[in-house]
């Protein structure tokens, strides 16, 4: 008795196993994903608590005292210079109404009428209010030229006090960027501790899995885990470093691949020798150098390996007239041969006669 072949399922069974594979990839993926944002939200060193260990309290204060200063002196111009805006508004009105009376004044003159005392005193007046503004302007200048002064000596005073604590704060941000490095490395690590039990995992299933129906299961929690690992590889290890480490690994991925191809064609499995057998018989060439099988009328007829589905079905039938024993004249491979047990012609290289069903061990 011969080994009951596995069956691959109807194609929409095997759409559905590839589908949920790859949602269950999709899955693993998100859940690997969750974990390790959950660890990178560790928190990492703080600036400020180590501002106040490092720096000189009193530079951080005289730095606070001098903005407050600057802040006051800029608020203090601006007010003098609003009660400039309304000392001016004011004499223009006193100038206005100053001219108004002179030139009421002059008519009166040319008419020989004087002012009356009430004109007379509104007229002085406006000309002890317009002095008066103009002196209070003029103050109001003399205190804003003043503090004027004062902000760019303050400003002045904190340019200097800035280039003091850009010297203060270069080994403090030297010690903070350590930290932040360290913090990296720590939260890479933790990462790392997660994901590469789970990659040795996902290995384990891959190795025992990969032969068996349950391959796509290995498949898709490989294919996650690998993903998020060279993520986070791809994130704190340094570019020039992980450069390395991305062409090593593809370099192993490669010649692995290569190995397994080069051991496939050394010591073929049953299953994958029975598939090239198959596929030569259907397309009519010798399983061994795929040197076309002309026998019959089907020896005058041209074909290769992409042609042979071409052929007519008169020419299919007709080959099976001189049904007989052959042998490939490119490589002496026995591909049709005499049953042991009917005396009819069968494949010498596919396990089972099509006539009376004897088995035979496959030749690998």
């Amino acid at each position: 008795m011969s080994e009951i072949p596995q069956h691959t399922g109807p194609w929409f069974h095997r759409f559905l196993i590839r589908l949920f594979g790859v949602l269950l990839a999709l899955l693993c993926f998100w859940l690997v994903e969750f974990i390790v944002n959950d660890i990178g939200r560790q928190p990492g060193p703080n600036y400020s608590l180590l501002e106040e260990q490092m720096l000189d309290p009193a530079l951080i204060q005289s730095k606070e005292e001098l903005a407050e200063q600057i802040k006051d002196t800029k608020q203090a111009i601006n007010n003098l210079r609003m009660r400039q805006k309304l000392l001016r508004d004011s004499t223009d009105n006193s100038q206005r109404t100053m001219n108004q009376l002179l030139e009421f004044q002059r008519l009166r003159l040319e008419k020989n009428q004087a002012l009356s005392p009430e004109e007379q005193a509104a007229l002085a007046d406006s000309q002890r209010l317009f002095l008066a503004n103009q002196k209070d302007y003029q103050s109001l200048n003399e205190r804003i030229s003043e503090l004027t002064e004062q902000l760019a000596t303050l400003e002045a005073d904190q340019r200097e006090l800035e280039k003091e604590l850009a010297e203060a704060r270069r080994p403090l941000q030297e010690e903070y960027n350590r930290l932040w490095r360290r913090h990296k490395w720590y939260v890479a690590g933790m990462k790392l501790a997660v994901l590469i039990p789970l990659l040795s995992v996902t290995m384990i299933l891959f190795l025992k899995l990969r032969s068996s129906v349950y391959a796509v299961i290995a498949y898709a929690l490989g294919t996650a885990v690998v993903i998020r690992v060279g993520l986070v590889m791809h994130e704190y290890f340094p570019a020039d470093f992980f450069k390395y480490i991305l062409i090593g690994a593809c370099l192993l991925v490669v010649l692995r691949v290569l190995f397994y191809l080069i051991g496939m064609l050394a010591k073929p499995q049953r299953e994958w020798l029975l598939k090239q057998y198959r596929e030569a018989y259907e397309t009519f060439t010798c399983p061994a150098c795929t040197f076309p099988i002309r026998r019959g009328p089907m020896k005058f007829v041209y074909w290769n390996r992409r042609s042979a589905k071409r052929l007519t079905s008169n020419q299919l039938a007709s080959s099976e007239t001189y049904d007989e024993p052959y042998t490939c004249p490119a490589c002496a491979t026995r591909v049709y041969e005499k049953c042991e047990k009917c005396d009819s012609t069968r494949p010498s290289m596919l396990p089972a006669c099509p006539n009376c069903g004897v088995v035979k061990p496959l030749n690998c």
